[in-house]
């Protein structure tokens, strides 16, 4: 499923080497076009999981998969290890050169987390895109580039394959799911309604999702680059991979120096951050409409002028109910069991960070729960399906402008057929809005 965006250019040496997309040539022996200099050292005990590779041991492929685009100051590859030494003989990885101090900063910061992180293997194996280690520069390029090699998890990151037009069959296809596999989510079947397969897959997504942001948690790091362009989706293992850990916080390290109190409250933030960008992942899995960045936009100013995220709905119903002929999955998804998929995306966008959800109580929030896992909601969650539910009756009586238009001159009809006139035809239709008025604040409170 590999796109070509890249050529290749002819050495005077002979023989032809790739060029990425950036229009910047493979990594040479010799070359020296990085700014700044290399600083990274390991002594072999030291090394620990992270392994020293030279570029021998690779095979340069000829092309570069449109998931994998990376920063202008990065230069990405694909590559074959060919040693037959390795443990990864034969193995696809990637070769991503790190061109600025800034990017070597990142590369030499996701070699110090691989470390920590690998002491429960097989969560991060599962969860994380596997960081293998860097090229080791030889002495003539000391203050060469340096090339961090990390796992292959398919071609596509989740943006590019929540984009595609037949995404949801070629998702499932990718995923086989089958009925073993959707249990991990609380359910017991397959197939059924297009809305029905779009919130299991959603689920499935969002389930590990939140599990490998747990994991970063819960050994003490921050991602804070949670984007769709950052997670891929493993065909091998079925998993989400969180992308490197290159800016990744230590939630106890130095950094966070200071008070107790003081540094509790950072932790908190910095996990509020990580929660923060889950929740507009998890808004764009759901609304299509959010991956157009205009609207994405306009999503992001309603919420950072301090509006409660509770008001969402209320806010995007213009924007989701423009084409009303088959209706809005999105909309039919975050509705359904009394607005669950609301209430999840109002707590993971919480004005106040404090009042974010976390991890694990997301794990166990309704919406992403199937129907055969039976969910003791919190008092919080039925309040809020009972004020859904009212809204959206409440919105039987709502109209279009052209609608409203119409009424309006029916309520004038009304009044001048009037056989009371001390009893206004308009004054009862304002009790009515008042009554509505008053469901909304049931809603949102």
């Amino acid at each position: 499923m590999s796109l070509c965006v890249s050529s290749s250019v002819f050495l005077p040496a002979g023989g032809l080497r790739p060029r990425c997309s950036a229009g910047m040539t493979a990594p040479q022996k010799g070359s020296n076009r990085s700014e700044g200099t290399c600083e990274f050292s390991l002594s072999e005990e030291d090394l620990g999981p992270v392994r020293k590779f030279k570029m021998s041991d690779f095979v340069i492929c000829d092309r570069v998969s449109v998931g994998l685009q990376g920063r202008g100051d990065e230069v990405i590859f694909e590559a074959t290890v060919r040693d037959s030494s390795s443990p990864l003989h034969n193995s696809r990885v990637v070769l991503r050169e790190l061109t600025s101090v800034q990017a070597k900063r990142r590369g030499r910061r996701a070699l110090e987390v691989l470390k920590k992180l690998v002491r429960r293997q097989l969560m991060y194996h599962s969860y994380a895109m596997q960081v293998h280690g860097y090229v080791s520069p030889s002495t003539s390029e000391e203050n060469g580039h340096f090339i961090l090699v990390h796992g292959y998890h398919g071609s596509y990151s989740l943006m590019h394959w929540l984009q595609l037009s037949d995404w949801l069959p070629t998702l499932e296809t990718t995923l086989s799911l089958d009925e073993e596999w959707v249990k991990r989510v609380g359910d017991d079947t397959i197939g059924g309604p297009t809305i029905t397969r779009q919130l299991r897959l959603i689920r499935i997504i969002m389930r590990d999702l939140l599990i490998g942001v747990n994991y970063l948690h819960s050994h003490g790091f921050a991602h804070t680059e949670l984007r769709l362009e950052n997670v891929h989706i493993c065909p091998v293992d079925r998993h989400i991979k969180v992308g490197i850990l290159g800016n990744a916080v230590d939630l106890n390290g130095n950094n966070m120096s200071g008070p107790t109190c003081g540094k509790s409250d950072k932790k908190t933030m910095m996990i509020a951050f990580d929660m923060r960008c889950v929740g507009f992942m998890m808004a764009k899995m759901v609304l299509k409409e959010l991956m157009d960045s205009s609207t994405f936009s306009m999503f992001k100013v309603f919420l950072n002028k301090g509006n409660d995220p509770s008001c969402l709905r209320e806010f995007l119903l213009p924007i989701l109910c423009q084409d009303l002929s088959s209706g809005n999955s999105g909309l039919q998804m975050l509705d359904r069991n009394w607005g669950a998929g609301w209430n999840l995306l109002s707590l993971l966008l919480a004005t106040k960070p404090f009042a974010r959800i976390s991890c694990l109580d997301a794990l166990r929030h309704p919406f992403l729960c199937g129907p055969r896992w039976r969910i003791d909601p919190s008092i919080n969650v039925i309040r809020w399906g009972l004020g859904s539910t009212a809204v959206r009756m409440s919105e039987d009586y709502i109209y279009g402008r052209h609608q409203r238009r119409r009424l309006a001159y029916f309520i004038e009809l009304m009044e001048l057929l009037n056989p009371h006139p001390k009893i206004k035809v308009t004054s009862l239709f304002f009790q009515r809005s008042s009554m509505q008025l008053s469901l909304y604040t049931c809603y949102l409170h």
